[in-house]
């Protein structure tokens, strides 16, 4: 029985950290034949599933991870680094293929430009899981690039073990729309979303009527909406937290960082409140470097954080 198996992608990021001048007021502009000498280039490893269930192990969680790569050298940095991080492996499927990979440019002074090859044979679904053998007190599911039926069979597997759900739905579960998520989840205990993936199951862009809205869906809801910070609910009161004041290399990640830092607080009984601090340092530590976990939090480190940046939470009714 582990505390909490993350469930989602895995890919191999490299990280390409182009030179300023290459910046306009609003583009990354290159030019057709011009050699571009950049000047830093890091690999790591990546992914909703591998990032998030490294968050949680740093956090102190017995941790798993469902998640497939390919028969390549990539597939095996992710399992190695997984085994590194202390979380357990044995649901990582290998198939053949290539595993999922991203190009991130970023360091030119505007948000980052992920180019993304997805080798879409490379899902969980083909992997044929067993789903009677996933033994968790939480899952945490992340996009699962695939058809809804397979987020239909790991929630109905929830329910029947009594397996609590955090839910980070990608493009796929939000393609479904308000109703047929809603019919997909039936109720799950968290849903973390973006102010944009929030307006794109409701058609609203007003943050609490939203949080009210999706409060359908989920007992906590959860929207973050960049440099304004993060809200969330319990359906009765409304919750809202600026951002920590830190340094930014690179926001490739901090997403994965809030919610499985807000979870986890959630996990050990803590307040909204505090998972918003939670989530928000997680992911205020990780942007301040390239890569998407290398400076998730341990508990220790985490309280460290909100001892030396101090935010205040919001609360009213909904």
């Amino acid at each position: 029985m582990f505390d909490v198996i993350s469930v989602g992608s895995a890919t191999e990021d490299v990280f390409v950290y182009i030179p300023q001048k290459f910046a306009t007021h609003d583009a990354c502009v290159f030019h057709p034949g011009t050699k571009v000498d950049i000047k830093e280039m890091d690999y790591f490893t990546g992914g909703g599933a591998t990032n998030t269930a490294v968050a949680f192990s740093r956090l102190g969680f017995r941790t798993s991870v469902l998640c497939v790569v390919g028969n390549d050298e990539s597939g095996n940095s992710v399992i190695k680094n997984l085994k590194d991080e202390k979380v357990n492996t044995s649901f990582v499927k290998k198939i053949p293929g290539k595993t999922p990979y991203s190009v991130i440019l970023t360091g030119f002074g505007r948000d980052r430009i992920v180019l993304c090859y997805s080798n879409m044979t490379a899902s969980i679904n083909k992997a044929k899981t067993n789903f009677s053998k996933l033994k968790a007190k939480w899952f945490y599911i992340s996009s699962l690039h695939s058809k809804p039926v397979l987020l239909k069979k790991i929630v109905a597997h929830a329910k029947s073990t009594g397996t609590r759900i955090a839910f980070n739905p990608g493009n796929e579960e939000l393609s479904l729309g308000f109703e047929g998520l809603k019919k997909a989840v039936k109720k799950v205990e968290i849903l973390l979303l973006n102010k944009e993936e929030a307006l794109k199951l409701t058609g609203s862009g007003d943050i609490h009527r939203n949080l009210k809205k999706l409060s359908e869906i989920a007992t906590i809801v959860v929207i973050t909406d960049g440099n304004a910070g993060a809200h969330a609910t319990n359906g009765v009161y409304a919750y809202s937290v600026g951002i920590f004041d830190v340094p930014r290399v690179d926001v490739t990640g901090a997403g994965d960082a809030f919610g499985s830092g807000f979870t986890a607080a959630i996990m050990k009984g803590k307040s909204i409140e505090e998972a918003l601090l939670y989530g928000g340092a997680n992911a205020s530590s990780v942007i301040q470097s390239l890569g998407t976990k290398n400076i998730l939090l341990t508990e220790k480190a985490l309280q460290k954080f909100l001892k030396t940046h101090k935010l205040a939470v919001k609360k009213q009714k909904l």
